[in-house]
């Protein structure tokens, strides 16, 4: 994971530009999708204008309704909002009482049909540019995810970066479906009101708008409320998410030590903080909501006051009122849509900063500019004076120098601890060492292509981790392109093909979430049979049989060694009739090689290996914390 130089200025930016940042980086991700937002924004705008027409209109015609005989004088002068819409008709039009009705009558079913079908348009216009947007932003969050180096997810809980791509991702989704486009409605609204209500009587709307600043002063502190209490909720559930991932892949340990009860305490405890978090969040804008209304009232209290003594002196009439009612109305409905689009915004805000976090992480593992993609290698590996530390731990291995011939058998001896599994890991440069290079066939990793290093590399790890899926399906993830009968060849030179055929379904039977329907010797063939399908040129070999029985690790032995025929071979392993076959052993400890030689040669030397056969084996240097827990990390089996 990528640390930020101690000289770069951290302090945040301004919460405008933070939002305008997230918001433009949201929009660029579905450029070709642009033509949907902006006729949705046209949409937008004809339906206001369709509303405003209706509003008139649904004032005119209780008037035609009570006394169709009524005819409403009008004169250039006069200021009646009503009475000039009915003078237009009736001058323009020639109708009388009953045909203005109808004809107002048609207008407002016109409107209101027009205005129900853009809204209906638009309604989809804006989820299709938003379900595009998260479309592309969940699939570049899961790219980049694939793409991090390891020592990216040993500083991160699994669960926390599910939450992220689930959970954050779709509040963005709210934001750009939704919340923009009340964004852009509701000023529009909220200003058209405004200047009706200015038209109407300027003094009025001032006195109505005395208590402009206290509802711009409520959403501003609740913006600044909501956005810490956003980003602690945020952080809440990925907390509990990553709780609940841990438990349910150790569900047999839990239930092994009768823990469920105390699990289920830990649960509800993190469950009742994620709750709370939340609850903060809505009292928030429980409060928000209603103190706008109720200033938005005391503001038009005042103003009904002033309009009454005006009514009263004949300066102001029923018609003026009821249309300033109405655009007052529009416009408190306005403001608050505007505080509530507001503290969403500011929500989305501590989501879009936890996935652009994620999106923006650099990984450690550089590939060079113009990477040498390699052929078919023929495995030669040579490390020299090699060291590795990992982020947080001592240093691990030590100017380890040594070289592995084409096609030779290597086998790596030693404690936990002592830098075995950590020495392969840099093999297809799931880390970098410190110092020190590695090459194969003669050329540094650093200047290949990943793609062209790791194609060639395969690992049967301790722990076989398959993908929920049928059994050819997981053998064929060695070579997507692979026929059925390769996957069956491969299957048989890895002594699977005969408990394959006996399950109900062969080889389209379901293995479970990481293969859990299977025994351990089965998943470990499985995974031999996907390495063998693989065909790679270096195979690395992590105690691949030493959680076996007799029988399984019997023929789980016989597979590995017709995979490794021909191939340039790392075995890890404790047990002596693992490794003492292979051409070389090298003994480790302590992150440096102690010993080398085969078998025989070290049985002689009267050694660390040596003593390990007699009985009388040595005490070796202590092993470091940091490399006791890496030393257990599992290797994905390619």
């Amino acid at each position: 994971m990528s640390q930020k130089p101690a000289h770069v200025n951290t302090i945040n930016p301004p919460r405008s530009l933070r939002l305008l940042k997230t918001l433009r980086r949201l929009m660029g991700m579905a450029r070709q999708y642009w033509w949907a937002a902006w006729l949705s924004a046209v949409l937008i705008i004809i339906g206001s204008l369709l509303e405003g027409v209706i509003v008139p209109v649904t004032l005119v015609l209780p008037i035609y309704a009570a006394d169709l005989s009524v005819n409403l004088p009008g004169s250039a002068n006069e200021v009646d909002m009503l009475s000039r819409i009915d003078t237009f008709v009736t001058q323009h039009f020639h109708f009388d009482a009953w045909h203005a009705f109808l004809f107002f009558m048609a207008l407002m079913f016109i409107s209101y049909l027009l205005k129900c079908l853009t809204h209906g348009f638009q309604t989809y216009l804006s989820q299709f540019f938003a379900q595009r947007i998260i479309f592309t932003l969940r699939g570049k969050l899961h790219a980049r995810l694939m793409q991090l180096p390891a020592s990216f997810f040993e500083a991160r809980q699994i669960g926390d970066l599910m939450s992220r791509t689930t959970s954050d991702v779709a509040m963005l989704q709210g934001v750009v479906s939704t919340d923009l486009i009340e964004a852009a409605r509701a000023p529009i609204t909220a200003i058209a009101a405004l200047a009706l209500m200015f038209k109407l009587n300027f003094k009025l709307t001032l006195i109505a708008l005395v208590v402009a600043p206290l509802v711009v002063y409520a959403i501003s502190y609740s913006s600044k409320k909501i956005r810490k209490i956003a980003r602690e909720t945020q952080r809440r559930l990925g907390q509990l998410n990553a709780h609940l991932q841990e438990r349910l892949s150790a569900v047999r340990i839990v239930q092994l030590f009768t823990r469920e009860d105390y699990e289920i305490q830990r649960f509800d405890a993190l469950n009742e903080r994620n709750i709370q978090a939340n609850l903060r969040a809505t009292k928030v804008g429980a409060m928000l909501y209603p103190s706008i209304e109720f200033m938005a009232f005391l503001g038009m209290a005042l103003a009904l006051i002033v309009a009454g003594s005006l009514m009263l002196k004949g300066t102001f009439h029923m018609a003026e009122l009821l249309v300033f009612l109405i655009a007052a109305q529009k416009a408190g409905t306005g403001f608050i849509k505007i505080g509530r689009v507001r503290l969403a915004m500011d929500q989305a805000l501590a989501a879009g900063e936890r996935v652009f976090e994620v999106l923006d992480t650099e990984s450690d593992i550089k590939e060079d500019p113009e990477p040498i993609v390699l052929p078919r290698l023929r495995g030669e590996i040579a490390f020299h004076n090699v060291s590795f530390r990992y982020v947080t731990g001592e240093e691990v291995l030590s100017k380890v120098d040594f070289s592995i011939a084409p096609g030779e058998v290597i086998a790596l001896w030693g404690p936990s601890g002592a830098g075995k599994t950590s020495l392969v890991s840099l093999i297809p440069r799931f880390y970098d060492p410190i110092q020190g290079s590695i090459e194969v066939d003669g050329i540094d990793i650093r200047r290949v292509s990943l793609h062209s290093l790791r194609s060639q590399i395969g690992i049967v790890p301790q722990e076989t981790i398959l993908f929920a899926g049928s059994i050819c399906e997981n053998i064929a993830y060695g070579k997507l392109e692979a026929s059925r009968d390769e996957v069956i060849t491969a299957a048989k030179a890895a002594n699977a093909d005969e408990f394959i055929l006996s399950m109900p379904q062969g080889y389209d039977s379901l293995v479970g979430e990481r293969g859990t329907r299977l025994s351990g010797g089965q998943r470990q063939r499985i995974a031999i049979a996907r390495a063998i399908l693989k065909d790679p040129r270096i195979l690395i070999l992590d105690e691949a049989t030493s959680s076996l029985d007799i029988k399984s690790e019997s023929l789980v032995q016989e597979a590995l060694s017709r995979l490794m025929v021909g191939r340039t071979t790392i075995i890890i392993a404790h047990r002596p009739s693992t490794i003492k076959n292979a051409n070389r052993i090298l003994v480790i400890s302590d992150g440096h090689i102690i010993e080398e030689g085969c078998h025989e040669k070290l049985i002689a030397g009267g050694g660390f290996y040596s003593h390990m056969f007699v009985g009388s084996f040595p005490q070796l240097p202590t092993e470091t914390k940091a490399e006791q827990s890496k030393e257990t990390t599992t290797l994905p089996a390619t």
